[in-house]
């Protein structure tokens, strides 16, 4: 979803309570969908209202099985899921499905490396919170299929400096897709991913490795093209330059090993991210206590 600063719509309702939220300005804008800032009229708490671009049974499938999936995670790196419904008849957005999820504030990783690249002290929280959250999400069967610099914000919260948000293509682990199709993001698809095989959490790992990778050099690990992007994972693993220390580099090049089968877990890249951590860290003793059940 990229930002944008459209106009002011009228109110929406949930097809369960009548007026229950009221839409703001848009915050963001996809292929099949917009986000906008809104407010909860039960208790004021303000919250990010995604609406189906339209009122079709293929979107309303999607917005309920983006809800199926979000409703229970509880884990801080992940946007909370609030509710969903369909625009009443007499609304602008009559008939479409729409999903409440908590707001966010903050920019997004996307932002941060435009502005240059960022030293692995910032960068190794930011890989504790995430790995954790996938931690969390993996182990429910859930795989996000998206991870990507736009859809990480930076939090205020400092024991979660990061959250994943855009669960819209997060499905089951397993899932088979249709013959010749593929979903995600071409520059951080794992080489898999890219060749429509089944949904599997390690697509998400190798991810966030190149997404953490971005984050350190501020570039690409894969430039070009979609078709060029593609092609060179497939002949090749990204280049990790030497100035990212050891440590980076053996937990870099695992999460985007080639082969699925040689990289790690999100429970065990999340232990080996935390040696990253300095101590003393709130971070690291969270993760040594936990087993990196939490951020």
């Amino acid at each position: 979803m990229t930002g944008d600063g459209g106009s002011q719509p009228p109110e929406i309702w949930d097809a369960r309570s009548d007026a229950r939220y009221v839409l703001h300005e848009r915050v963001g804008i996809g292929a099949t969908a917009q986000v906008f800032r809104g407010t909860d009229r039960r208790d004021g708490r303000p919250v990010a209202i995604k609406v189906a671009a339209l009122a079709d049974d293929r979107n309303r499938e999607r917005i309920v099985a983006e809800a199926a999936l979000m409703e229970g995670l509880q884990h801080p790196a992940l946007v909370k899921f609030v509710d969903h419904g369909t625009g009443a008849a007499d609304c602008r957005w009559a008939g479409r499905p729409f999903l409440v999820q908590e707001l966010v504030y903050g920019s997004s990783l996307a932002d941060r490396i435009r502005s240059g690249p960022a030293p692995g002290s910032e960068v190794a929280p930011w890989a504790v919170g995430l790995l954790s959250g996938l931690r969390h999400l993996h182990a429910r069967g859930i795989v996000h299929r998206d991870i990507k610099p736009a859809n990480l914000l930076l939090s205020r919260l400092r024991t979660c400096p990061v959250r994943i948000i855009d669960f819209g293509i997060a499905a089951p682990a397993g899932t088979e897709h249709e013959p010749g199709t593929s979903s995600g993001t071409v520059h951080y698809m794992s080489p898999e991913q890219a060749n429509g095989e089944i949904v599997r959490p390690a697509d998400d790992i190798y991810a966030l490795g190149l997404v953490l990778l971005e984050c350190l050099t501020g570039v690409k690990a894969f430039p070009g093209t979609a078709v060029e992007s593609l092609v060179a994972r497939t002949l090749r693993s990204p280049e990790i330059p030497r100035h990212v220390g050891s440590p980076w580099k053996s937990l870099l090049g695992s999460m985007t090993a080639t082969n699925a089968a040689d990289r790690p877990t999100a429970l065990e890249a999340t232990a080996e991210a935390a040696m990253l951590l300095q101590r003393p860290h709130p971070l690291r003793r969270r993760v040594e206590a936990r087993s990196g059940s939490y951020c």
